[in-house]
């Protein structure tokens, strides 16, 4: 976006802003057929329907109407949801990888199986401690942001302290 901003406003970077252009649009077109194929693959297991044949031919159209019908109503239902869903997804899928995952891993390494001896010394130092406290460390954030996503802190100060 800062590249396409750049390339308009006459800096002689067309080209970039071109191919900045083109490399989005292919992303997003690679993400929905993606997309297509992973969910009529998925209602196909569900119904439990042949993936080729006459069989698939007779649902070919009711199966895409599954994969996009659901789509489409919910972004007429609120045309902001993509962002609301992006908004919740780095909230709470980033700080799953980077905050819960990483001591559970530690934890599992370390601690799952007592008769592989570790191959090198811990990084983190004092065992068990600092690992818990990691780990307790990202659920309290997780559960701040899921409720300020809700608005609860808001409803306490609308509540409490007005």
């Amino acid at each position: 976006s800062l590249l396409q901003s750049s390339a308009s406003s006459g800096s002689g970077n067309v080209i970039l802003g071109n191919l900045v252009s083109t490399f989005s649009s292919l992303a997003l077109v690679t993400s929905l057929i993606g997309f297509v194929y992973g969910l009529l693959d998925g209602w196909t297991d569900v119904f439990r329907l042949p993936s080729e044949g006459p069989s698939y031919e007779k649902w070919k159209a009711p199966l895409f109407g599954l994969v996009f019908l659901p789509p489409l109503a919910l972004s007429l239902t609120d045309p902001d949801i993509f962002y609301k869903a992006l908004d919740y997804g780095g909230a709470f899928g980033v700080s799953t990888l980077f905050l819960v995952l990483p001591p559970i891993m530690v934890w599992r390494q370390r601690y799952g199986d007592e008769e592989q001896p570790l191959m090198t010394t811990p990084l983190v130092p004092f065992g068990k401690i600092p690992l818990g406290s990691m780990w307790k460390a990202a659920g309290t954030l997780i559960v701040e942001q899921g409720a300020e996503k809700l608005g609860i802190f808001d409803w306490f100060q609308h509540q409490f302290l007005s």
